[in-house]
This record gives structure tokens, C-alpha cells and sequence, in this order.
């Protein structure tokens, strides 16, 4: 037995050793963590149980690369703790063979799969590596679909996590696609089907990394990832501040923590966010920051479809999705891109239970040929399926705009709210109440010697009829509220909507959350 406790120990040692010291100092001056570092970063200290530590490459009859070595066959998996809570990990060691993917590194992460369904665990894939090794994969028949629809059984069922840490292709690529948050590493991180010589190969461009599929690339204009990140240290910072909003399985709701912030501060400086010229932009985030409790705003998608804000937060402790429309960025109208990341987001929050506030300030559904060559109307009328699915508290307050669809579609009349709130400055209408006057009302405007004047006459005499208090009066709204009450009255209906938690959570999901 000592003879075979020595061999383990040897065996467990040599896995410890990436691919070598000369790799892992290339990864470091890459600006890249290891494997095993980011393992360390990820989990509470000491709380890492491994897997599949002495897995190793299957031996072929062709071999491409001469004395190959690939200490746990290039992915480190494993359990570990994330502020005392249980979660799985699979991690990609680029100083292995470049991370690519071979049979038995592809059975461990069908294993980290099949465990984290068995126990309903979340599971945060740390990507850095190629496609498949082509000596391994050679007489193995069909492609295999299996673990994508292992993916997507799981999807809002645990929270799973994607942090593109390196250049990934393949597998490696297809996979975080799939995620429910993807954080990608500035100027480290590519998601690409196929590097740049195979694009090279396939259609004779020449393409960098970083404009094939870098993190601004899929940050900011596909909508692929979520989140960019400085380093592989804030990339995983990241990753750990979301699960903490998260419950551990749709089957249980997500943690409370006990707040600093009072909830019933009031900010009477708040009104000033709104501009006393209407027509003016401003940020909707001073309100969010102000709103919420301090410091707990963590946005969700910052750079794509900034004309819709998303992310998560707390009120009084309790973990929220908040959707607002931000004002500044195309007065905050709903383009297809803005109404993919309103649903995608919506479908988060109501598979694992966390009550939605909608902020609302917009003109509608963005106009145009380019809007509608874009699906405008599809990717909005998307919203609808969510609401009418949704079975977490949803809460709407109207700051100022709220027209046409794009008011239905932050939370409209019928929506299934637990509140509906409005500070005084709302306004209510099908389209904005200059060009429908000037729709509904052409003829009138070019008979009239001074169309100008018959316009503002229309203007006052019928914004009269759209604001804030012909609303309340007609009970369209619940309340009219002064901005400087938002937060409690926010939290006061929140916790309202929340005393049926003494029942076990129902899963929410009806088919995953789709991208």
C-alpha cells in the first residue's frame, strides 16, 4: 500500500504542473492566470474538491505530437465553495496542448455536466482553449450534440457562468455562447468558430483576434458576452458578485443579505435627476444608484443596446433585476437589440425568482428602415412571451415617457404587476404628442394661418389629457408617488409580493433561457 500511496502522491504532484514551467511563465507574460490560479481565485480559500486530477490524452495509432504530456488532459474540474456556497468549475489549461479539446478532456466536462444536473449546483466554465485534437478525434464518427443539450436542459436550472479568458475556438467557443453570463477579458479573450487562418483559409481575409471575435466585438456590437473585464482577476471578481445574487437552483430563492442602507431613506434631491426642459437627455443610472441599495447595482450587458439598462441588484437586502430605459442614448426607444437584451434578461430573472422594477422613460419602438430591417418588431414582441409567462413580483414606475408599445412592453397596463407607480412628471400617450397631433390632426394644422400656434394650442390643450393625473384618475396607475419617496415605496410593494416565499419555489422555466 505505501508503494501505491507514493505513486498517487507522484501522479497527483506531476498534475499540479500545468504544461511545464516554460508555458506556464509564456501564459504569465501573456497577462493570462493558470488554470489551477484562476481555480484558487474562483473558490473560498481551501474549499476546491478536484475530479479527474490524473486524467490523461488517449493513446492513437497516429500521434501528431511526439512525447505528449497532458496532466489532467487539459481541464481542471472540480467542486468548491463561493461564500459558502456549493458550485462546480471547469477550467480550460491553455499551457496543455493550447486547451484543445480531446476524448477524455471532453468526458470531463460531460462528467462536470452530468453532476452539476444530478445536483443541481451552478457551474462556472472558465474558457482558454482550441478546438478539437485532430489525431484523437480521427474515426470517431459524428460530431457530437449531446453536451450542447446537456447545456441547454440545464439552462435556468443553475446558473451557468462563462469566463472567456483566452482565445477560444471550437468547442471552446460554441460553448459560452450558450451561457447565461459571459464575461470576456479585454485584449486576452477571442470568441470565434474559427481562428484567424482558418478565416484566412476560408475566405482569404486577414483578421486579427481582436476584430474576429474580441471582447468589444462581442461586448458592444453582437451581444454574444455580457460583461468585459480588465484582467482574469476581474474577470472572475465578476463572476463571483453575480452568483452572489443568484440562488444556488431555481428550486430555492436567492440568498438575502442583511442590508446597511435604511428602507425608508428618502432622497429629496432625487426630482433633480429628471431636467426641468423635458426634452432633454439625462441618465437614468442616477436614479438606479440613488434607488437602490448603496452600492449593490451590478449592470448586466454595459455596453450593448445602451439605450436599455440591465443588471442586477439589491432592495433592503433582497436581490432584483432592474430594466430601464435610458434616456440619454436614443431618448431610450426599443431597438431589436434593446428588446433581445430586455427579454433575454427578463427570462434570467424569472428562472431563478428574482423580482423585476422597470424604470420607465421611452418614446416606444425605434422607427425606420434600418429598425425595420433590423426585427424591431419581432425581437420586441418577444416581451410579451416573457410577461406572460413571468411568476416573480414585477414592479413599474414611470419617470416620464411611456408610449405605444414600448410603455406595454416595461410593464403596460395588465402586465400582472404588484405595483404600478408613476411620479408626477409621467406622460402617458399612443405615440409622442407632437407628431401624433400633427398625424391626427394634418388637415386642421395646414388650413390654419399660424400652423405653429395651432400646434402648441393642440399641444396643451390635449398633453392635458396624457399625463400623470388623468391616469391616476382613470386607476390606469396604482399611485402617483414623489421621486423623493421611490425607494420605500419600491420596497414597500416589493416586500408585499414576497410574502407568499414562506412556499417552496416552483420552477419558473419553461424551455431554459434562450440567448
Amino acid at each position: 500500500m505505501d508503494d501505491l500511496i507514493a505513486e498517487l502522491q507522484q501522479r497527483q504532484a506531476a498534475s499540479l504542473e500545468h504544461g511545464g514551467a516554460k508555458r506556464v511563465a509564456r501564459q504569465h507574460n501573456l497577462g493570462k492566470l493558470t488554470a489551477r490560479e484562476r481555480v484558487d481565485l474562483l473558490f473560498d480559500d481551501g474549499s476546491f474538491e478536484e475530479l479527474g486530477q490524473l486524467a490523461t490524452h488517449v493513446h492513437t495509432p497516429v500521434t501528431t505530437i511526439p512525447d505528449k504530456q497532458t496532466p489532467a488532459d487539459g481541464v481542471v474540474t472540480g467542486f468548491g465553495k463561493i461564500d459558502g456556497r456549493q458550485a462546480a468549475v471547469v477550467a480550460e489549461d491553455f499551457t496543455i496542448l493550447g486547451g484543445s479539446l480531446g476524448i477524455n478532456n471532453f468526458l470531463k466536462k460531460t462528467r462536470m455536466l452530468e453532476l452539476a444536473q444530478r445536483d443541481k449546483l451552478p457551474i462556472v466554465w472558465l474558457f482558454d482553449g482550441a478546438g478539437a485534437r485532430t489525431d484523437e478525434f480521427i474515426g470517431e464518427g459524428l460530431a457530437p450534440m449531446h453536451h450542447f443539450m446537456d447545456v441547454a436542459k440545464l439552462s435556468g436550472v443553475t446558473p451557468q457562468i462563462a469566463g472567456v479568458l483566452g482565445p477560444c475556438a471550437g468547442d471552446s467557443s460554441l460553448l459560452p455562447a450558450m451561457m447565461e453570463f459571459i464575461v470576456m477579458v479585454e485584449g486576452t479573450a477571442m470568441l470565434a468558430a474559427g481562428g484567424p487562418p482558418l478565416v484566412k483559409m476560408g475566405t482569404g481575409e486577414d483578421v486579427s483576434k481582436e476584430e474576429l471575435g474580441g471582447s468589444d466585438l462581442h461586448c458592444r456590437v453582437s451581444g454574444v458576452a455580457d460583461n468585459p473585464a480588465k484582467d482574469d482577476a476581474d474577470a472572475i471578481r465578476q463572476i463571483r458578485r453575480y452568483l452572489s445574487y443568484m440562488p444556488t437552483n431555481t428550486y430555492q430563492y436567492p440568498p438575502y443579505l442583511e442590508p446597511d442602507d435604511s428602507p425608508d431613506r428618502r432622497d429629496e434631491d432625487l426630482a433633480a435627476a429628471l431636467p426641468e426642459n423635458r426634452r432633454r437627455p439625462y441618465d437614468m443610472m442616477r436614479i438606479i444608484d440613488r434607488v437602490v441599495d448603496r452600492d449593490s447595482f451590478f449592470e448586466i450587458k454595459p455596453l450593448f443596446a445602451k439605450m436599455m439598462i440591465t443588471g442586477l441588484a439589491r432592495m433592503n437586502g433582497h436581490a432584483v433585476g432592474i430594466i430601464a430605459n435610458q434616456p440619454k442614448v436614443m431618448a431610450g426607444a426599443i431597438t431589436a437589440a434593446a428588446g433581445a437584451k430586455h427579454r433575454h434578461f427578463m427570462d434570467l430573472c424569472n428562472a431563478f425568482h428574482l423580482p423585476i422594477i422597470f424604470l420607465m422613460d421611452t418614446p416606444g419602438v425605434m422607427t425606420g428602415p434600418q429598425s425595420e430591417r433590423e426585427g424591431a418588431l419581432r425581437a420586441g414582441m418577444t416581451i410579451a412571451h416573457s410577461f406572460a409567462f413571468a411568476r416573480v413580483p414585477l414592479l413599474t414606475l414611470t419617470i416620464h415617457k411611456g408610449f405605444g408599445y414600448g410603455a406595454a412592453a416595461m410593464g403596460g397596463l395588465g402586465a400582472g404587476q404588484s405595483t404600478t407607480l408613476a411620479w408626477p412628471s409621467a406622460d402617458f400617450n399612443a405615440i409622442p404628442l407632437d407628431s401624433g397631433i400633427q398625424a391626427a390632426y394634418r388637415a386642421l394644422l395646414e388650413a390654419s394661418d399660424d400652423p405653429a400656434a395651432e400646434q402648441a394650442r393642440l399641444e396643451a390643450e390635449l398633453g392635458a389629457l396624457c399625463g400623470a393625473f388623468p391616469a391616476a384618475e382613470q386607476m390606469k396607475i396604482d399611485d402617483i408617488i414623489e421621486p423623493a419617496a421611490t425607494r420605500p415605496r419600491l420596497i414597500q410593494a416589493l416586500e408585499r409580493a414576497l410574502t407568499h416565499r414562506a412556499e417552496a419555489p416552483v420552477p419558473a422555466t419553461r424551455w431554459g433561457i434562450l440567448p
